[in-house]
């Protein structure tokens, strides 16, 4: 069994030129047929948690489905961001998938807290069961800590026999937090002499430019890897570039 995945974190909709940026997302999603992709920032004008015509993800799938393919669309709100909209996190798939649980990952609950964070996982069945999750994890302060917030993710997710953990984790290669994930018995799919340190975030502050490895697809299992991409690099569509792969199972 094949499967094509992106994650990609959209930087709600504060981008310029945004429509465009949207038409580039979709147009590569629908030229490199992506089974599932997984998102992270994902934005709407603030509701009362019922997703609106603005929301992201929503905009995509209707992007997609103008393109000519059809996509199901899964969001979970998270918390509000920029003092305006709803953001959550959200996956688009080619198959309906089966809805298995959405879950607190930080300490805070709070809606208005912009640290906070949750973990979306869906199951995908087809030849074989895989359970799907995304998420946008923080980082360590002094009240969260990143340990944690993946332990409850791994305790969740661990046992199935095919998962995959993708999104925006805040985390660097060789950090003591990415070891962390390796101890845990997770595979990272781009952990190879052309990808390892290639970069997934660009910061948007011209003052301050920073180029790190933050985002990835984890696997608890070992699938043979068809093809591995980073993508938009020479047109970004957020602060982030995706990050895609094909995968036999």
């Amino acid at each position: 069994m094949r499967l094509k995945l992106m994650t990609l974190n959209l930087h709600c909709l504060v981008e310029d030129n945004l429509e465009h940026k949207q038409k580039l997302i979709s147009e590569k999603i629908s030229s490199l047929e992506i089974d599932i992709v997984l998102l992270q920032e994902v934005a709407q004008t603030r509701s009362k948690g019922f997703i609106v015509e603005d929301n992201y993800g929503l905009t995509l799938q209707t992007l997609l489905e103008e393109l000519g393919i059809k996509y199901y669309y899964y969001f979970e709100p998270i918390k509000e961001s920029f003092g305006k909209y709803d953001e959550g996190v959200a996956i688009l798939s080619r198959v309906p998938l089966k809805h298995v649980k959405s879950c607190f990952l930080s300490k805070s609950t709070d809606y208005s807290n912009w640290k906070t964070r949750k973990l979306l996982v869906y199951e995908f069945d087809s030849e074989k069961t895989i359970f799907l999750a995304t998420t946008h994890f923080g980082w360590t302060d002094e009240i969260e800590v990143f340990e944690d917030q993946f332990g409850i993710a791994n305790e969740l997710l661990i046992k199935e026999q095919f998962a995959i953990l993708a999104g925006d984790f805040n985390v660097t290669p060789n950090s003591k937090e990415y070891n962390h994930i390796k101890e845990k018995g997770w595979n990272d799919l781009f952990d190879n002499e052309d990808y390892r340190d290639f970069p997934t975030f660009k910061s948007d502050d011209a003052n301050s430019i920073t180029e790190q490895r933050i985002d990835y697809i984890l696997t608890n299992f070992l699938p043979v890897i068809i093809k591995q991409e980073i993508l938009f690099t020479e047109e970004m569509v957020s602060d982030h570039y995706g990050v895609f792969c094909e995968i036999e199972i």
